[in-house]
Formats: C-alpha cells, sequence, structure tokens
C-alpha cells in the first residue's frame, strides 16, 4: 500500500478539528451545523429562522429583542442614527419631528411645523413668518419682499416692492393722495388754508363751517362771523346761535333775549318771569306805590311832570315807555301822554318839510327834510325833557366849516322820476352840485359831459380834532371791512397808491338827537349815485359815504352798532360791503345803471352781471345819464337803500353822515337822504335794499 502525502494528512487533520482548510486553493470543508440548524458565533435560530443576533434590529443580541423604530443594531445593541435621540420606542430627530420637537414629548400645535428644534407657523400661500407671524411679503407694507423691510414716505408694497399707491403722486419723494391730503391739494403743492380739509382734490371748510375770506368758520360761534362773513362782534360781546349776544349793564338781566333792570321791571321784578300784576317792581320787589309821591315805573317821570301811566293798569302793562319822553305808536295806547291817541296824535308824525328853500344854510331845515321835526333842548329836566332835535350842522368831513355850499341842498324832486319818499322833501348831499342837470340854486350839476363839480376843497381825516371829525371812523380797525388809517374796502376790490386819507369836496351833515324813552332805534332811506360807474369800480377813486352813530351816554342796551360807527355798510352773503359804486361788483344792489351786455365798449370785468337789474330809466334827468365817447351812461345808482341803528332809549345819539370825493375831485357822486323814523325794537345795524 502505497503511503498519504503530508497535504492529505493536513487536510484530514484540519477536517478533524472543525478548522477551515489552510487557504491554499484547496477546497474548504462546510462546518458542521450546530444543535440549532444555523452556524455562526452570534447567529441564532429565531422563529423558525436563523438571524443574525449582532445586526438584526428585530433580534438585537437575542431573539425577539426588537430595536427601536428609526433605529438600528449594532453589535447586538440597539442603536439609533446620528443626530437622532431615542424618545419612547422610537429615534427621533429633535430637530423636526413635530412630535418630539427640540426635546422628547414636545409636540407642535396644528397649524406649526418643527424646524431647527423649534414650532413654528406653518405659512401657505408664498406667506413667510415675520415676527412670530404669517405674513404676505407680497403686499404688506412692514414686510415688503422679505421680513423687516418696511415701505416708507406713504408708499405701499405691490407685489413685494414698495410703490405710491394707484392715484397717488409723488410730491418731494413722498406719496400724497392728491384727493385728501390738504398740502398737495389736487397737485403736488397746492396746500389748503390753515383749517380747510381736501375734498375730492379740492380745498374745501369742514362740515358746518363756512369759507369766510380763507377762514373756515362756524357762523353760529365765531365772534369774528356771527351769523355771516365778516359780521363781527364787539370785544364785549359773545356769539350765540349766529347772533352777537351783548351782555347787560351790570344788575341787569337777559330774560327772553332782552336786557332788563330787576329792580324796576314790572315783568322780571327780582327775576325772569318774575310779573308784579297791577302792583309796581320797587328794589326787585312787587310793592304797592304812590304815584302821587314816587315814580312808581322808574322811567324818570313822575305823574306831577305828566307821566299819565305810572303803574300797570289799564294804561297797559309797560309803563315805562309810557311817558312824555315817549313817541306815539298806533297800539291804542296814549304812549307820550299828550291827551291823544294814536291816529289823533299828528304831533309826531306831520312833515314839517314844506317850503324850505333848496340852497337854505340853515341845517335845521335839513334835519326838517328828513322828516325830524321835534326840537328840545340838551340839558333839559323834568317834563322839558323829551325827544327830539338838539342841534344840526352842515359841515366839511373833517368838522371845519363848508368852503363851498353848492354841495348840499333841498329838494322836492331829482331827476325825472326820483321823489321824496315821504313828506314834500329830501336832503341832497354832493361831491359836485346837489343838483339834476336843471336845478339852481345850487346847480346844476351841468347835465351830459359836465360831471366834474370841484368844492375847491380837500381835508386830512389823519390829522383832523375838530368835534365832528371823522377821524375817528378813519382811524379804526374793522376787519374785514377796513383796516386801521384806512377807507373800507368791498370783497374782492383792490385800490392803488392814491392818498385816501384826504377827503376831497366834501359835505356832512351832522344831527344831534334825544331818542324817545321807547326807541331802541332808527332807520332812514338813502340813494346813492355817482358818475365814477362804471370804468371806476374796484379804483381808488370809490367815492365815499358813511353814516356814523355815536351814544356818548352809553351804548344800546342788549344792542350794538358797528366797531367802526359806520351804518353804510351792506351785508350781503356774509360779507360785507361799504355803500359806493364798488357794490357793483359783487351785489345787486347796484341796480340802477346800463346793463353793459348791452354795449360792450362800456364794459367793465369788475362789474358783476348781477347789477343794474332795474335798467338806466331812473338817472333820466339827475345828469347821471351822461354820454361819453362810445355811447356809455355814464353813471349809476343803488336805488332807494334802508339805514338803520341803535340808540339808548330817552338818551343822546348824534348822527354824522358824509360823502366825498375819494382820489381825486373828479367824477363826482351826490345821496339822496329821507324818511328819518324812530323804531321801537332793536335793529341790525347796517343798510339793507
Amino acid at each position: 500500500m502505497r503511503p498519504l502525502s503530508l497535504a492529505v494528512l493536513v487536510m484530514a487533520a484540519a477536517c478533524a478539528r472543525g478548522t477551515p482548510p489552510a487557504p491554499d486553493g484547496g477546497t474548504e470543508s462546510v462546518p458542521d451545523a450546530g444543535p440549532t440548524g444555523c452556524t455562526g458565533a452570534s447567529i441564532a435560530r429565531c422563529d423558525g429562522e436563523c438571524v443574525n443576533l449582532d445586526g438584526d434590529a428585530r433580534h438585537c443580541g437575542a431573539c425577539d429583542h426588537a430595536c427601536p423604530k428609526n433605529g438600528y443594531c449594532d453589535v447586538g445593541t440597539c442603536t439609533c442614527p446620528v443626530g437622532a435621540v431615542l424618545c419612547g420606542d422610537e429615534c427621533v430627530d429633535l430637530d423636526v419631528d413635530s412630535d418630539h420637537c427640540g426635546s422628547c414629548g414636545n409636540a407642535c400645535a396644528p397649524g406649526t411645523a418643527c424646524i431647527d428644534g423649534a414650532c413654528v407657523l406653518q405659512c401657505s400661500g408664498g406667506a413667510r413668518v415675520c415676527n412670530g407671524v404669517c405674513t404676505d411679503v407680497k403686499n404688506d407694507p412692514a414686510n415688503c419682499g422679505a421680513c423687516g423691510k418696511g415701505c416708507t414716505d406713504g408708499k405701499s408694497c405691490r407685489n413685494g416692492t414698495c410703490k405710491c399707491a394707484e392715484g397717488a403722486l409723488t410730491c418731494n419723494g413722498v406719496c400724497v393722495d392728491p384727493q385728501t391730503d390738504p398740502w398737495n391739494c389736487g397737485g403736488c403743492g397746492k396746500q389748503c388754508f390753515a383749517g380747510y380739509a381736501c375734498v375730492d382734490g379740492a380745498c374745501a371748510c369742514p362740515a358746518g363751517t363756512t369759507d369766510c375770506q380763507a377762514v373756515c368758520a362756524d357762523l353760529t360761534s365765531d365772534p369774528l362771523n356771527c351769523g355771516g362773513c365778516g359780521v363781527r362782534c364787539q370785544s364785549t360781546q359773545s356769539c350765540v346761535n349766529g347772533f352777537c349776544d351783548t351782555p347787560c349793564p351790570v344788575g341787569w338781566l337777559k330774560c327772553n333775549g332782552s336786557c332788563v333792570d330787576p329792580s324796576t321791571d314790572a315783568f322780571h321784578c327780582g327775576a325772569c318771569g318774575h310779573a308784579c300784576g297791577s302792583l309796581s317792581c320797587q328794589g326787585g320787589q312787587c310793592v304797592a306805590c304812590n304815584s302821587a309821591t314816587t315814580d312808581c315805573d322808574s322811567d324818570g317821570w313822575t305823574v306831577a311832570e305828566g307821566d299819565c301811566c305810572d303803574q300797570p293798569g289799564s294804561c297797559g302793562l309797560t309803563p315805562a315807555l309810557i311817558n312824555p319822553g315817549a313817541i306815539e305808536l298806533i297800539d291804542g295806547v296814549d304812549n307820550n301822554c299828550n291827551g291823544l291817541v294814536d291816529a289823533q296824535d299828528q304831533l309826531d308824525i306831520r312833515p314839517c318839510d314844506s317850503g324850505l328853500l333848496s340852497d337854505s344854510l340853515n341845517a335845521i331845515d335839513y334835519a326838517k327834510a328828513l322828516g325830524i321835526c321835534r326840537t328840545t333842548p340838551i340839558n333839559a329836566s323834568g317834563p322839558a325833557k323829551t325827544w327830539g332835535l338838539i342841534s344840526a350842522e352842515l359841515l366839511q368831513a373833517d368838522g371845519s366849516p363848508i368852503v363851498d355850499h353848492m354841495g348840499h341842498s333841498i329838494r322836492s324832486t331829482f331827476g325825472a322820476t326820483l321823489l321824496p319818499q315821504e313828506g314834500r322833501s329830501m336832503v341832497v348831499l354832493s361831491s359836485g352840485a346837489a343838483a339834476d342837470e336843471t336845478q339852481t340854486s345850487p346847480g346844476p350839476n351841468g347835465g351830459p359831459g359836465a360831471t366834474s363839480l370841484s368844492h375847491n376843497s380837500s381835508v386830512d381825516l389823519s390829522t383832523c380834532t375838530l368835534p365832528y371829525c371823522i377821524g375817528d371812523w378813519f382811524s379804526i380797525s374793522n376787519p374785514p371791512l377796513k383796516g386801521p388809517n384806512a377807507l373800507p374796502e368791498a370783497p374782492g376790490c383792490t385800490g392803488g397808491t392814491a392818498p385816501l386819507n384826504f377827503a376831497n369836496d366834501s359835505v356832512m351833515l351832522v344831527l344831534t338827537l334825544r331818542a324817545p324813552t321807547n326807541a331802541k332805534a332808527f332807520e332812514f332811506k338813502a340813494y346813492f349815485l355817482s358818475s365814477e360807474y362804471p370804468e371806476y369800480v374796484c379804483t381808488d377813486y370809490n367815492d365815499q359815504l358813511v353814516a356814523l352813530v355815536d351814544t356818548p351816554n352809553g351804548g344800546p342796551i342788549g344792542a350794538v352798532n358797528p366797531v367802526d360807527k359806520n351804518l353804510m355798510t351792506y351785508f350781503n352773503g356774509g360779507q360785507q360791503w361799504p355803500i359806493g359804486i364798488n357794490v357793483a361788483h359783487g351785489t345787486s344792489i347796484f341796480r340802477v345803471c346800463e346793463d353793459q351786455t348791452a354795449n360792450n365798449v362800456c364794459w367793465d370785468t369788475d362789474v358783476s352781471t348781477s347789477s343794474c337789474a332795474n335798467g338806466a330809466s331812473d338817472l333820466a334827468g339827475t345828469g347821471f345819464e351822461a354820454s361819453i365817447p362810445g355811447g356809455c351812461t355814464n353813471g349809476g345808482a343803488t336805488g332807494w337803500l334802508t339805514t338803520t341803528g341803535n340808540v339808548r332809549p330817552g338818551e343822546l345819539v348824534t348822527l354824522r353822515i358824509a360823502i366825498w370825493d375819494a382820489g381825486d375831485h373828479n367824477l363826482d357822486s351826490l345821496a339822496l337822504l329821507d324818511s328819518f323814523h324812530w323804531l321801537t325794537t332793536t335793529a341790525t345795524p347796517g343798510t339793507t335794499d
């Protein structure tokens, strides 16, 4: 038998020990199966299959020992992936897991997501989280295109870019709404006045206010525009419901809108509404009074002095208004205690203007022509202290004597159609001749072509010191109508540089009167004509007509007069207009003139189309119908106007009515005056048509 080789012996020995053969390229032998039928040191049979206990996540290190969710088995030990941690029975990434965000068990709320270990909002539609809020960065002006990128200068965010809103303008680098921005109203730089609002691209006053020469005023409460633009309450007044409310004298009460003395008023004795009936009010108490020894109604008159109604009774309920100092009324009562009632009493209404000389130099005749017949002494007392004319004077505007008397006259007619308003005469004052084209003594005014007749006088209103000089009116400020040391200006009119402190060819009628004890106001009629029309409307050559009222013994009770004393002021549309040709600029009261549309040669752009409503027929024969080249009527007039002022019952009142040429001595103006009357109620001072 042949012997075995070394190699065979070695292989046989190796198989016997269960070791693999040497790596000599020979064929390996299969190891014997273990008792489980699985081979390998970490191989075991689990649930009928051989598994590697070192790497099987279901049987890690032992059968049925499963690793947590998302974990793995590493050399028989369950392990979480790098960056994950074990939370309960699973491995989770705390940076992104919504159930374990940042720490085990920290679940994020619905609508949020776990980002970088924190629960944050989950935005949709392209929105981004800015400061913890989902933000539309395409349209949010505070986060336009990106968080924290805000739009400035009024710009809005459109599609992620800061832009001006549709319809807005860029003014000085800032977006503005020209429909509402008061600094750029309707366009860049178009600034509204203070207090104005910008409405639909136009400056306008807010609701409840009125545009008064660039000021938005509440006409119900503004003392500078009370009830109308330019209606200025006096410094002691307030504006209540559109009316200047005048405080009552100390110790008086305001009852039903009127000031009363509660110490003597039988209807408001001691308090408003406390009436005394048949008793008298003495010291604020209703008491029985002996009229034989006492002035029971405190009207300044006793029965012995002629008071026919000293206590309430058959003579009436207002005995203080019935005495010899009163004026007779048509009321069924003998108001002036002369024994005559109503129409039976002609003493106070009988005309006294017949037979007056047209060129009279007696100023009292002019009072008669105006309708003032009764006279009374200035220092009267007792029964002699009745109402009436105390004095009358004809002067220049500075209070000096008249140089040329052709500027005043008394006429029964003027021109072809103008007649006195009552009685037989009227007063004529003129800066030329106080006559029409045919009248004489003085006159005539010369008719066509002769519209300038100078008195050869000029007085300075800024320096005059004589008693009746109207410098007090010239110097006072009454905005917006006039400034200090200036003539009044019509709204919308501007003048030039003429020396307007000089009154040229002036004439003034001064009347001092005592008012009846039952009078609170007065009125008279005025008719203004001027040859300055139409070409000198809104120029320096606005000839002046003023009527100044003074109440030296105290102002009207519960009423006022204008701050500058001038009653020749027309109120229209909340504006004030001085009586003169400038009222043709913006009112309808300059109504006697040639309609400029009839002859465009005469056209003046400063004349309102509302002027000349009555045509020029009433100018016939006046001399103010003079024809100038082009066939224009060189003159016009207002028609009859009514002028009113307030007084203190039973006290003195001075009225100065003056007319003069302004700017030069050419193209004269003239006023007709008539029909003076006392009124028993307070009036709105000024001039109306």
